[in-house]
Order: C-alpha cells, then structure tokens, then sequence
C-alpha cells in the first residue's frame, strides 16, 4: 500500500510541474494569407537529435516538407494554390506536456477538398531521443491485450446503448443505423495504438478514432462519448512495464526506451546505395497495412507511399501512382530488424539499390 501510494505522488507531482517546467523551446512560425487562411505551427529551437527527429516528424506529416527545406513559406505545399481553394486553410497547436521525459503536441486543422472538414491529431514524443510514445510501449504485452479487451467491451456496451437509442426514435435514420451495426461487428480488432493518446494529471485518455471515417457521424459521437476512455494511473499501475512506469513517474532519471522487432511510427533516415540520403516517415500503421512517405535529404520532395505488412514482417512500400505524371512506381522491400532498423532495397523500376534505415 506504500508503494502504490509513493507511485501515485510522485505521478501527482510530476504533472503538477509540467506547466512551469518548460523543457523544449517552441518558438511558433505564424503567417496569415489573405486567400487562404491563418497558420500557426510549432518548432522546437535547438538541434539535438531528439528535437531534429520531433521537427522532422511534425513538419513531415503535417507540412508535406522536411525542416528547412521549403522555398518561401514553410506551409507552401499544404495551403490552397493561387487560383485553387483546395488545401489547408487553418492550422493551429497546442502544446500539451513538455518535460524532460515527455512531449506532447495537439494539431488541429481545417481543410478544404469537396468540403470543409477538421483534423485533429495528438502526437507524444520520448524528450529524451525524439521516438514517438504510443500505448503500448508503456504497458506489458499481456497488460495491453488485457486493457485493450477491457476497453473494447466498454465501447461495445455504450456503442450498443446509442444503437437501441437511434433504433427507438422516432425520426431513424436506417444508414446511420446500419453503419454503427457494422462499426459493432468491427470494434473487436481496435488497435488502441491507433487512438489519440492524452496524458493528464492522474490519467490517460483514449480517445478512438469514429469507425466511419465521417465527420458527420464524428460529430454525433462527441455528443455521446462512445469511444473515449479515461484510464487513472491507479488502475493503469499493474499493467504498466518499466518504461511506463518511469516515463510517467520518475521525474529525474533516464528512461529506456524498449527496442522491439515491429514496425512503429516515426522518423527512419539513412541512404540508398549507401550515397543518397534519405528520410522516410511512418505516419499509420494498421492491421496488416500502412502509410509512409519519403524524402530525398538534399531536395526535401515527398513521395507518398502505401505499404503492406507482410506475413513474415517483411514490408513492402510502394510509390502512390501519379496519374498526370506517368512513370514506373518506386517501391521498397525493406525487414525489420531486432532493434527496429529497417534494411532491405530500393527500385526505380529499372535500378535495384540497398537501402539501410534507423
């Protein structure tokens, strides 16, 4: 009982710093387009390793471009073109932990395409070495099936509730009906990996992603609570590794980060041909797939990627097509390797090279 209470102080404690404890310097780039729209993103000042792999992932994912490589605007290649009202149209942050073991960062934009939409994303960085935290990389693996399946029968119970609620009214709408019976059948495979993860004072929040992938159905569900789950660190404490544990407690040591021999999100840099920088990013992984994108150091150009997991953990990435640009596909076939580097090849469609990516 002494310890639990300890572990909870000093849970109590760490948090309760965090708002003064300022670790990273995050001076804001602002600029405001009389045709397209207000932006506001962050960037971490410094150039430790940790902070180039946090700046990279961010303006990576979220920027279409890898720091210091845009020609005049930084949100050149996100924001409507002249002429076009197609793109991004609001950009803003907020910084939701920055201590020396954890930074956290919410994004949220509007956007543009045959309709207005919102995106919002929360992204969890190790201060010290830049990786990016996801659920499972603070609990045991039997302590993440374990909550996941306590998680899940959660969601299916106030799922089905919300079910029996649109089913009785008066005014039913049967698509609605039979997309929340579907997303039912589908909640047993949640990956709570893929959940926005929001550290608190004396909690986690998990919040999943709508099944439908509909904001019109996104905004009914934030008015029902269906898929959001509030996890206190007293009922997390069992489950949680060693890294967990410090990372949440510890506030003065340094904390290891696990190495595991699985595809993770975050940064991966390293070369072609051992001659031609590279940095590919790793932005969602799924059940069997996922999505990347790469760079060539020297010009900072995406390239989109769609990528299968395969059943031997090997990968296979393959160049998005560009119709108005015909051209052979790019493609990689990379394994994983015991610390989690990736190494394997690249080809143009003509060229075979080996590819080595940490």
């Amino acid at each position: 009982m002494t310890i639990i209470k300890s572990f909870t102080a000093l849970l109590l404690l760490t948090f309760s710093i965090q708002a003064k404890a300022q670790y990273f310097k995050v001076s804001p780039i602002k600029e405001t387009f009389e045709q397209s729209g207000e932006y506001n993103f962050p960037v971490l000042t410094g150039k430790t390793p940790a902070q180039n792999l946090i700046n990279t992932f961010l303006q990576g994912k979220e920027l279409d471009v890898l720091p210091g490589k845009h020609k005049i605007s930084i949100f050149e290649n996100v924001r409507p073109k002249k002429g076009s009202n197609q793109g991004v149209t609001i950009l803003t942050y907020k910084v939701l932990v920055n201590t020396p073991k954890l930074f956290s960062v919410e994004i949220n934009s509007e956007y543009t395409n045959a309709s207005l939409n919102e995106y919002s994303a929360i992204n969890n960085f190790d201060s010290q070495t830049g990786r990016l935290i996801q659920f499972s990389d603070l609990v045991t693996k039997e302590g993440y099936e374990a909550i996941r399946q306590f998680i899940i029968k959660s969601r299916k119970t106030r799922l089905s509730t919300y079910l029996k609620t649109l089913k009785s009214s008066a005014s039913k709408d049967e698509s609605v009906i039979t997309t929340y019976s579907s997303c039912l059948l589908e909640q047993d495979k949640d990956n709570l990996n893929l959940d926005d993860l929001k550290f608190q004072k004396n909690a986690l929040y998990l919040t999943r992603r709508s099944c439908s992938g509909s904001h019109y159905f996104q905004a009914m569900e934030g008015k029902t609570d269906i898929y959001d789950n509030m996890l206190t660190y007293k009922f997390l404490e069992p489950y949680l590794n060693e890294y967990g544990k410090c990372l949440l407690a510890a506030a003065a040591s340094k904390c290891t980060v696990p190495q595991s021999q699985i595809l993770r999100k975050g940064v991966f840099k390293g070369k072609i041909n051992k001659l031609y920088p590279i940095t590919l990013l790793v932005t969602y992984i799924g059940e069997d797939t996922f999505q990347a994108s790469y760079f060539y150091d020297k010009y900072g150009k995406k390239t989109e990627l769609r990528g299968t997991i395969n059943q031997d953990s090997s990968l296979l990435l393959k160049e998005e097509p560009n119709y108005d640009i015909p051209k052979k596909q790019e493609f990689f076939k990379l394994k994983i390797q015991q610390d989690g580097s990736l190494t394997g090849s690249w080809n143009d469609g003509k060229n075979t090279y080996p590819v080595e990516l940490k």
